[in-house]
């Protein structure tokens, strides 16, 4: 890894008269939509009122013609991470789908490399994803020789096939060129597309549109399903809640429309306006009162506050469930069917949400939010379920409504609450999109900055959650805006940990695994167990006598052909330690807290398993769990992704509940293991052995966790190589069907995941 630093350092010294000769042209802004400047300049202080910032850019005594060009971006802005966009019109107008988008993190260099094949007519500079204030330190584009632009494009490339450990300019290069010249297609064209495929985002938005109408819409309920469901003896009456306060008539209107046009007619809508000034807002709330005798209103003096406005809709509910309605958003129609279907199906549930998705300010359906089953550990790491939700009315009298002190997070606290008084089995998530966020600029759907003070907010309904369950146990605010960081404290008296690491041979990385943790490891209470599976090369065995004095170092012998599965059950057996970290011996430690992280999940009493964040050494995802059914077995989530992605509505960076992690750093607690009988060395003595293991964990009704503050490097299968025999291949395929028989109906409906993602992929788009 330092070799390969050096070479990149090299390369930059030598580009760098490139990079001088350059001429870096800074663009005139213009504001095209409501920007407020508090000073001239580019420098300046901006703020958006309305929609995402946008510029048109004029460039003085230059004109933008074909040929490669650098971006370099510097914003500083209260979103952390960002993403600005340049708009080129050649043209065909500003089309979405080709916007040259830039990932960028508040005051720090932003750069990306493009090329242009025609002229431009017009460019357009989107420098945030949302409303808010931004300040443009630095905004330059400069045209760069091909050459320069090649040896950028291929160092990020670098990242694109990490598992064949290309990483090497030279060795990129000729990776690309023998793509290309077998596939037909010119060197460059093909070098920019794959570049360019870096800086988008998972494809979860498109084809939207098409899977809306071949998925979607092939899914409706027939009249038969609907009438069925609106004549059972059983069928729930059921209460929207619905606070107002100076809504715009017409956005009230529609989301008041898309309740009276529901499929399931037996609903009552319970509004309470917290004193409105506006006129319009309150005539049609008495209109539409007067024309549906479903429709109930009551009318406050203002001033009480969101929490205390939903209570006094609440109050005027009667139905079995309430169902939480933002007064500017829209329900599917088939929204309060799907709630009624489930109920009358299992009576006993207390809680029923389901996916979402938002509506541009053309009304078009975009951004779905598919979202996985009940997940404990992500709804204390962000409010995953939000809309749409249906709760038990009994529940939440029972727990006093919305809580005042708490505004912006209020639905989060209700639902945290509602967490300490339910059951797994009490809760149902309905995989289809059912409500639609409208994207307003007030709304949150449309920009987190709309409400600065939920962070807060949530961050303390936590803390109340939190002080019920664990006297240890804190929070803090997560890398993005209403996200959250929990931390499992430990006990004074560390529990002993046996990390137990297989290997045959592989000095070189062998050393470098146990030399990280000994070097990099905060929590002390540790013993490094190795399980040498007939090493023979003299430097191993030297190194084995060295490392045997280490105080924290065992070696043991395990002499048969390798078995995973066999080989830690068999160290797990002599292990010391209460928790138990199963480790690949070409596993490198970053962070120094990785296992106090790994320990204070293993140690709560729900959890079985719990996994690592793993990167190539290239800061690629090579783990973020696993997903089942990927690949026909298993998959990992957010393969290939960069480390400092969000990943999927923010998940590669928020602990949560999956029902399998890897067990190339594999953490859990020793009776659980013994509990479990080990590894399964009988029928997956390779493959596989870790994901069974979780699902048994998940069988005996433990949960595994996921969590992105153990942070490692996985040099991965450079110890044992790929599945390149034909022998390798046919324990493979054994190991595989083993998995199908023994797990095949979970393996294709993992409910840390949802059906509507693809299971060809590892990146979260949408299934075809």
């Amino acid at each position: 890894m330092k070799n390969n630093t050096s070479k990149i350092k090299n390369i930059k010294r030598v580009l760098a008269p490139v990079v001088r000769l350059a001429p870096r042209i800074k663009p005139r802004l213009k504001p095209v939509n409501d920007i407020r400047e508090r000073h001239k300049g580019n420098v300046g202080q901006w703020t958006s009122i309305g929609d995402d910032p946008q510029f048109e850019c004029e460039f003085p005594l230059f004109d933008l013609h074909t040929g490669w060009y650098m971006i370099t971006l510097n914003i500083e802005s209260s979103c952390v991470f960002d993403a600005a966009k340049l708009y080129v019109n050649l043209g065909d107008g500003y089309i979405e789908d080709e916007a040259i988008k830039v990932p960028y993190q508040s005051r720090k260099n932003g750069k990306r490399i493009f090329k242009f094949d025609r002229n431009a007519i017009g460019v357009r500079f989107d420098p945030l994803s949302s409303a808010g204030e931004f300040k443009i330190q630095e905004f330059t584009i400069s045209p760069v020789a091909f050459k320069f632009a090649e040896t950028r494009m291929l160092k990020k490339l670098m990242r694109w096939n990490p598992s064949q450990h290309e990483d090497t300019i030279s060795a990129t290069r000729k990776m690309l060129k023998q793509q290309a010249e077998s596939s037909g297609q010119d060197y460059q064209v093909l070098l920019e597309r794959r570049y360019s495929a870096l800086f988008t985002a998972p494809r979860n938005n498109q084809n939207y549109s098409e899977w809306i109408e071949k998925v979607e819409e092939a899914g409706m309920p027939s009249a038969d399903q609907v009438a069925g469901v609106a004549n059972a003896s059983n069928s729930p009456l059921l209460s929207l809640i619905m606070p107002t306060y100076n809504t715009d008539a017409e956005l009230l209107t529609s989301t008041i429309e898309s309740v009276i046009e529901q499929s399931y007619e037996n609903w009552q809508l319970c509004i309470s306006d917290d004193g409105s000034s506006s006129a319009e807002t309150i005539e049609t709330i008495k209109y539409w009162q007067q024309k549906d005798q479903r429709i109930i209103a009551v009318f406050g003096e203002g001033g009480g506050g969101i929490a205390t406005n939903t209570n006094a809709a609440l109050a005027l509910a009667t139905g079995d469930y309430c169902v939480f309605l933002d007064h500017d958003d829209l329900l599917a129609k088939n929204a309060l069917y799907e709630v009624a279907a489930s109920i009358i199906e299992s009576p006993a549930l207390k809680l029923i949400y389901s996916d979402e998705d938002k509506l541009d300010s053309t009304g078009v359906r975009i951004d779905p939010h598919f979202k996985p089953d009940w997940n404990p550990d992500l709804l204390l790491s962000q409010n995953y379920i939000c809309h749409l939700v249906a709760i038990k009315r009994s529940i939440i009298e029972n727990l006093g409504g919305l809580r005042t002190g708490f505004e912006g997070a209020q639905d989060h606290d209700l639902l945290l609450r509602v967490m300490r008084v339910v059951d797994a089995a009490e809760v149902k998530h309905i995989a289809k999109v059912l409500y639609h966020w409208r994207m307003t600029p007030e709304s949150t759907a449309s920009s987190s900055l709309a409400k600065n003070y939920s962070t807060d907010s949530g961050i303390a309904a936590i803390k109340d959650y939190l002080s019920q369950v664990s006297e240890t146990a804190t929070v803090d605010a997560g890398k993005y805006p209403n996200t959250y960081q929990v931390k499992w404290g430990l006990p004074a008296q560390e529990p002993k940990v046996s990390i137990i690491i297989p290997t045959r041979d592989r000095l070189d990385i062998l050393s470098q695994c146990i030399g990280s943790v000994l070097q990099f490891t905060q929590y002390s209470n540790y013993e490094i167990i190795v399980v040498d599976n007939e090493s023979v090369e003299p430097a191993t065995l030297e190194y084995f006598e060295q490392i045997s004095v280490e105080e924290k170092v065992r070696i043991l012998k395990y002499d048969g052909v390798f078995n995973y599965s066999a080989i830690n059950n068999y160290a797990v057996a002599q292990a010391d330690g209460d928790i138990i970290v199963m480790m690949n011996n070409d596993i490198e430690v970053i962070n120094e807290g990785w296992l106090q992280e790994m320990v204070g999940h293993a140690l709560r009493p729900e959890v079985g398993c719990v996994g690592a964040k793993l990167l190539y050494k290239n800061n690629m995802v090579q783990h973020a769990g696993v997903i089942l059914g990927i690949g026909g077995v298993a998959g990992h989530a957010h393969k290939y992704f960069d480390s400092e992605s969000a990943g999927y509505f923010s998940r590669l960076h928020l602990t949560q509940n999956l029902s399998a992690v890897t067990a190339a750093c594999l953490a859990v607690k020793k009776k659980t293991y013994q509990q479990l009988g080990g590894l399964n060395e009988s029928h997956l003595k390779v493959a596989f052995n870790d994901v069974d293991f979780c699902l048994r964990a998940g069988a005996l009704g433990l949960r595994n966790v996921w969590s992105p503050y153990a942070l490692l490097y996985h040099h991965e299968s450079v110890s044992r190589g790929h599945e390149n025999t034909q022998e390798k291949q046919a324990r493979f395929n054994g190991e595989a069907d083993y998995m199908m028989q023994q797990w095949g109906d979970l393996l294709g409906s993992d409910p840390a995941y949802n059906r509507n993602l693809t299971l060809v992929r590892e990146d979260f788009s949408l299934a075809a």
